[in-house]
């Protein structure tokens, strides 16, 4: 069996409703902030476009515009917009993964943890950073691994602990009494890109992590070719606009890694024998109230995500690395 990484978890490139359609009981405040990644100047980057409020076909959350960092080809939004209380909360757990294919999930947790076992010779301790309702825990520890969950979303760790009795604590990761421990793997599936400073979680998880122990990780391909794509199609029909990140509204992606900008960073905070793969995810826009141009946009969706994954270039991004 081979040991390359392979997708972490069953994903969707997809807009995800609250209640009303509206998000609700968020403020936000607008910070200048450089990349969050290389921490070069926002002076030295390239504008992709705007997104979200009259920048988005729903007009969900507010304006900001996407820019990508010279320097480390990191993804980030100008200004930064920083919620005042979770915005996660507005959402119920259901709502926010729909889309997501619980059992495959837990079969990829199981995958994971053979995998892992593969190549560091034994079971151990298994630790995910931002858990979710905790399926890919669940499947580790099936296989035999000794599992914990950080969750910072008290509603989705309440789901993890009732439904798959998970040990689960509820935190941010950027502060989680987790990553005080020991442990022989960490998992950030789809998290870097929800943190807004991903080097010190990333520090945290290598300084947490034993000798030659391994992180795996999964985030977006903000290089992909959908991406690029998206943005050109945008453009030609005088848009100025960009499909890249979220950060105002669900899944509130706030950096995005690719290849380049990935490898960097996980090199710059100790990592090594780090082993990259690109994948296609699946993708689909609202299914309510379209019309012909809303269909016809879909499906290039779709033919772009098939594309890219055909090129070399897709849309999904799943990594894992050792304690260096």
């Amino acid at each position: 069996m081979s040991d390359e990484p392979e997708p972490i978890a069953s994903a969707q490139v997809q807009v995800l409703r609250s209640s009303g359609d509206q998000l609700r009981g968020v403020e936000w405040r607008f910070e200048d902030r450089d990349c969050p990644i290389c921490g070069e100047s926002r002076a030295n980057s390239i504008p992709l476009g705007r997104r979200g409020g009259p920048a988005h076909h729903l007009s969900l959350g507010r304006e900001t515009v996407v820019v990508r960092c010279r320097h480390c080809h990191g993804v980030y939004p100008i200004p930064t917009p920083l919620p005042e209380r979770n915005p996660y909360l507005e959402h119920a757990s259901q709502d926010y993964f729909r889309g997501h294919d619980s059992i495959a999930k837990v079969r990829s947790g199981e995958a994971l943890a053979r995998q892992a076992e593969r190549i560091l010779g034994s079971k151990g301790r298994l630790l995910e950073i931002g858990c979710g309702r905790g399926e890919l825990l669940r499947g580790a520890a099936d296989a035999g691994w000794m599992v914990r969950g950080v969750e910072m979303t008290e509603t989705f760790a309440r789901d993890a602990r009732n439904d798959f009795d998970l040990p689960v604590e509820s935190s941010p990761a950027e502060t989680a009494d987790a990553l005080k421990e020991e442990w022989d793997v960490i998992v950030l599936a789809g998290i870097l890109e929800h943190v807004y400073d991903p080097m010190a979680l990333l520090s945290r998880t290598h300084a947490a992590l034993c000798s030659g122990g391994l992180v795996f990780i999964d985030v977006p391909n903000e290089c992909s070719f959908y991406s690029r794509a998206g943005n050109l199609y945008l453009h030609l029909t005088n848009r100025d606009w960009a499909v890249n990140l979220s950060p105002t509204f669900p899944p509130y992606h706030v950096v995005g890694f690719c290849p380049v900008s990935l490898r960097w960073a996980l090199a710059r905070t100790g990592f090594s024998d780090i082993r990259l793969d690109l994948y296609k995810l699946d993708g689909g826009l609202p299914a309510r109230n379209r019309d012909v141009k809303a269909r016809i946009e879909a499906a290039g969706l779709q033919a772009a995500l098939i594309l890219g994954h055909w090129l070399g270039m897709g849309a999904g991004m799943t990594c894992r690395a050792r304690r260096g």
